[in-house]
């Protein structure tokens, strides 16, 4: 037992103790609740959707996917133009689709009308009315991405099979060609990679939610002339005599010839990487003034432009001194195919002028195509 005088002191010591235990115990429980808080309110703030919103949403853009899936596999155009590997990843990228979608959804707050419901609402009402203002941007939205989505999996499937098959004939083929062909597809699946993100997400915290959408039939010609299946249409009306690899005998030109035709898609991707998550033919996605679209408003038109009339130099050389008939009417079909990519230039201004932010970068950056030039 301790000696008397000590209890007093042992009592206070232990109530010391109890009191200490308690302040902590309720510190950490405080901590806790307030950890708790945070982690609620975060979860609130990132996933601000109700599971019938969630529901909702996640119905109508699954139903997208599953009607675009099944008519991409009986349509004779994607049948022709689609690898058996393009429609393997389609239907990859699909299923990824369908599971991530209600994640996704989930991150829209139940006010906010997702387009593929709104793509749904118009079509349910298209016998009674005209689709509102949003709907109808929503209805061309949709057959955007329907169209453009499934070309830029197939290219970015095609590209990186072009890089390996490239590389794995290296040996059998001239330093200078084969490192020139990696290069190019490197560049091009760069390009064709940035569109594919672009048309498969957009969210409004991205800030790359589509605004509008080209409204006239012009700009729609214009833009799906430069793609297939319209594109081989193009090209039975226009000669095309330019190559991705021109042949020149001598290898100094050549590879400085090359070495061009690098740089000009150098330039193509780059403005394809300016753009980020706004990358998508005939929609507005907010003004993008950063990379080469701080010189000039169409950087990409005059890049691609510019690098078929590289790939048409041998052939104009040939032409020159063999026939002269097919040398004019292959420069003629060549400036035709110039005169869609203005005519895509022009529609786009017109499209895009209406927002006054366009306006103002317009005052900036004067020129189309040319710095000082045009």
């Amino acid at each position: 037992m301790l000696p008397v005088e000590e209890m007093p002191r042992t009592i206070a010591l232990r109530e010391h103790v109890v009191r200490s235990s308690s302040a902590a115990r309720e510190t950490v429980l405080k901590g806790a609740a307030a950890n708790s808080l945070t982690w609620s309110a975060w979860r609130t703030a990132a996933f601000p959707a109700s599971r019938r919103s969630i529901a909702l949403n996640y119905a109508a853009g699954a139903s997208l996917v599953i009607l675009g899936l099944a008519l991409y596999y009986v349509s004779p155009f994607h049948q022709r133009f689609f690898s058996g590997v393009g429609y393997a990843a389609l239907g990859w990228v699909a299923a990824a689709y369908l599971v991530l979608l209600p994640l996704f959804y989930a991150t829209f707050p139940d006010d906010y009308t997702v387009k593929c419901r709104l793509f749904w609402r118009a079509i349910a009402k298209l016998p009674r009315r005209r689709p509102s203002a949003q709907e109808a941007v929503a209805l061309r939205a949709v057959l955007v991405k329907a169209f453009f989505l499934p070309l830029m999996l197939n290219w970015l499937v095609l590209h990186v099979i072009s890089i390996y098959e490239t590389r794995q004939t290296f040996g059998t083929a001239s330093a200078l060609a084969g490192g020139y062909a990696i290069l190019l597809s490197f560049l091009i699946l760069l390009d064709v990679l940035v569109f594919t993100v672009g048309y498969g997400v957009e969210h409004p915290r991205l800030g790359n939610e589509i605004r509008s959408v080209e409204p006239t039939l012009l700009g729609w010609i214009a833009a799906l002339a430069c793609y297939p299946p319209f594109f081989l249409i193009t090209l039975q009306a226009l000669i095309w005599p330019s190559e991705d690899h021109p042949a020149i005998a001598n290898p100094w030109v050549q590879a400085g010839l090359f070495a061009i035709m690098l740089l000009l898609m150098g330039i193509y991707t780059w403005a394809s990487a300016a753009l980020g998550l706004k990358a998508s033919n005939l929609t507005h996605r907010g003004v993008v003034q950063s990379g080469p679209y701080a010189w000039v408003r169409h950087p990409a038109y005059v890049a691609k432009n510019l690098f078929w009339w590289c790939g048409m130099l041998p052939w104009i050389l040939t032409a020159a001194a063999t026939d002269r008939t097919a040398l004019v009417a292959g420069i003629v079909g060549m400036l035709g195919c110039n005169g869609i990519y203005c005519l895509r230039a022009w529609t786009e201004e017109r499209h895009l002028g209406a927002d006054p932010a366009y306006q103002e970068y317009r005052r900036r950056t004067p020129w189309w195509f040319i710095p000082g030039v045009w």
